[in-house]
């Protein structure tokens, strides 16, 4: 803790508790008191007494218990020169023996308050995140010392000085290390937000156990903690749940390892393995659905990369666009190639094939932001109004429908080499807007009869994707 100096306080200076222990202003910058100025004092409080003296510029404030073994220590010394508070903890932290704290608004002629909780004398004004009542001792609140012991684990400084602004690191002589207080209120919002974060996992938690403690009195199913898309909540969730966090890498690992031993499950217990599969295509259902929906606003919503890309990782959606199976042979499939200017190429997104007929699907994305119907009607009024498809949507299906010619024309030297079937005309498929952006029953009934009208192109919404992929979801759930 250190060498301190505590000086006798006359009796009768003790003024009531929380107050102002000095009975008239002084000159804080002065080294000297005033010859006027009595500057002992001495306040108490439930636990014991706090006393006030001065040694030379600095003031010192000396806190001892009422019991009988008791012995004073030095709180802190506050120097108004340099607008500082020295704090002595009272917890041992290791290497760190003070903090210093730079206050320029604090004032020792009213250095402490009661607290309105534990109804002892408190120093006044400290920043948040420190411990700051005399009897239950100063310092840095355990719930932040990890910051600290940050220092402690990388320097051999013994005093953190907490600083306004200015350079942070280790003073020249290696004592010291100075920090922001900014930095360490980022520190200590971040801690309890994380706080917050764990309370919410485990009340998930909990609320799964409420409900399987009762679930065979009310003929219910187990349940399992209710998994969050927020990262932090998640893995804590998971940490109380099951008593270990996943990792990337572990799962990664995990993969390889069912993938290795498959075989031999396959030969010792085959329904465990059929159960296995069915569980990860659900969770790979799961993981598509929550992506897909999520995207479908916000920034993503009108970037046709994105959903080109997410198409592609996933070809699987892909197949719901027809009631046949279907096969992504090619991306950015060249159906038309360019004239000796640069110009002419046409390509599409995906070049698909029916792996029984062996005939071509071409398929374009788009986005879900595209419009599909113009709002303005085209003529008619009421129940009788007629609407024109938007540029947004004529033009892909245009586009496709110009590219499913140039398949069909250069179909021989194309596919040559493959299996595809040359005959069958190629057919098309156009993925864009969404069905709820049509805010009429009219728009709707245009947008049905004009998609309905379209020969060998099937128009589909990013809604209706979505529609489909919850149905499968819920069909694979019932069967299992």
């Amino acid at each position: 803790m250190g060498d301190f100096c505590v000086r006798a306080a006359p009796v009768g200076v003790e003024t009531s508790r929380g107050t102002n222990m000095l009975r008239k202003p002084f000159d804080e910058g002065s080294d000297e008191p005033d010859e006027e100025f009595d500057f002992d004092g001495e306040d108490t409080d439930v636990s014991g007494r706090l006393i006030l003296t001065r040694d030379g510029a600095e003031f010192v404030l000396t806190y001892t218990g009422n019991h009988r073994d008791a012995v004073p220590y030095e709180a802190l010394r506050h120097r108004p020169d340099e607008k500082l508070l020295r704090i002595f903890p009272t917890v041992e932290l290791g290497g760190i023996k003070e903090f210093q704290v730079e206050l320029p608004w604090w004032s020792i002629s009213d250095h402490s308050e009661e607290n309105d909780r534990f109804f002892r004398l408190q120093v006044a004004r400290l920043p948040k995140g420190f411990n700051t009542i005399y009897a239950f001792g100063l310092g840095i609140n355990k719930s932040y010392k990890g910051f600290i012991r940050e220092i402690e684990d990388h320097t051999t400084c013994t005093i953190v000085r907490f600083v306004q602004s200015g350079e942070e690191g280790i003073s020249t002589d290696g004592t010291t290390y100075c920090v922001t207080l900014e930095r360490f209120e980022r520190f200590r919002a971040a801690v309890e937000r994380n706080r917050g974060r764990g309370q919410t996992a485990v009340q998930r938690v909990n609320d799964a156990e409420a409900h399987n403690a009762f679930m065979d009195l009310l003929h219910s199913k187990r349940v399992d903690p209710k998994y969050t898309k927020h990262k932090v909540i998640r893995e804590i969730t998971e940490e109380v749940a099951t008593g270990h966090v996943t990792t990337a890498e572990d799962r990664i690992a995990l993969a390889g390892a069912v993938s290795e031993a498959a075989p031999k499950i396959a030969q010792e217990d085959p329904q465990r393995l059929v159960q296995l599969r069915d569980d990860l295509e659900l969770v790979s259902l799961d993981t598509l659905i929550a992506e897909f929906e999520s995207n479908l606003e916000g920034s993503k919503a009108n970037s046709e990369s994105h959903w080109q890309k997410f198409f592609g990782n996933n070809h699987f959606a892909l197949q719901l666009i027809f009631s046949t199976p279907l096969v992504v042979e090619m991306e950015q499939a060249t159906v038309k190639s360019q004239e000796a200017d640069g110009s002419g190429a046409r390509i599409a997104d995906f070049l698909c094939v029916n792996p029984v007929t062996r005939s071509i699907v071409l398929v374009e994305i788009k986005t879900p932001g595209a419009k599909l119907m113009r709002k303005t009607p085209y003529r008619g009024k009421g129940t009788g109004t007629v609407h024109s498809p938007d540029d947004e949507l004529v033009g892909p299906v245009a586009q496709v429908q110009s590219q499913m010619a140039s398949a069909s024309e250069s179909s021989f030297t194309l596919f040559r080499g493959s299996d595809f079937d040359s005959v069958n005309e190629p057919r098309g498929a156009v993925i864009t807007g969404k069905v709820s952006s049509l805010t009429t029953q009219e728009q709707r009934d245009s947008f049905s009869r004009y998609r309905a009208g379209l020969s060998n192109v099937t128009v589909l919404t990013f809604d209706e994707v979505l529609e489909r992929l919850k149905h499968l979801r819920k069909a694979f759930n019932t069967h299992r």
